[in-house]
């Protein structure tokens, strides 16, 4: 059964099918959730919110096909959002737990600062060149996919996603110096 199939059985009322979709894209949700708040309880707390959101909506989908879109949009407000709420300070201890790096193979010395030092430049952009780049980054998506999901222009993504590199390598650059 392919995604849409399981999409409209979900939108039908299927329980089980709801338990599928969400069992398929929970990993994906968790780590842009983390991307966002650096935090594993509050990244698995948005998660939940995001899945009861989407079970309370489903009917609200009009397209099954843009599931993943729709899933990872609210998924995004529901970061932002809490983001603007606690508007905290980040403990450098929770880095370490992203899911991109096997702490078993990484030299602590050098990796971990490098990681660090990543999420906090990534943490200084603009809210929508934060997306754009966790987005394209972290979730392998293409311009066209991320254009669609944020409804912009893909010249705009473009855009964003050159100055966002751009910021990057120099707050990058200057940590190295």
């Amino acid at each position: 059964m392919n995604d849409i199939d399981t999409v409209i059985k979900a939108q039908e009322g299927d329980d089980i099918a709801f338990g599928e979709l969400i069992k398929c894209h929970k990993e994906n949700l968790y780590k842009i959730a983390f991307a966002y708040l650096k935090n594993e309880e509050e990244a698995l707390d948005i998660v939940s919110d995001t899945i009861y959101k989407v079970y309370m909506d489903i009917n609200k989908l009009k397209n099954p096909k843009f599931f993943k879109t729709w899933i990872t949009r609210i998924l995004i407000n529901n970061s932002i959002n809490r983001l603007k709420k606690n508007k905290r300070v980040i403990l450098v201890d929770e880095y370490e737990k992203i899911d991109n790096f096997n702490l078993s193979n990484l030299d602590l010395e050098t990796d971990i600062p490098k990681c660090i030092d990543l999420y906090n430049a990534i943490d200084s952009l603009n809210i929508k060149s934060k997306t754009i780049i966790i987005l394209k980054y972290f979730q392998d998506m293409t311009i066209s996919e991320i254009s669609n999901m944020l409804e912009i222009p893909e010249g705009t993504v473009k855009v964003y996603i050159h100055r966002a590199l751009k910021k990057l390598r120099i707050q990058l650059r200057e940590e190295f110096i």
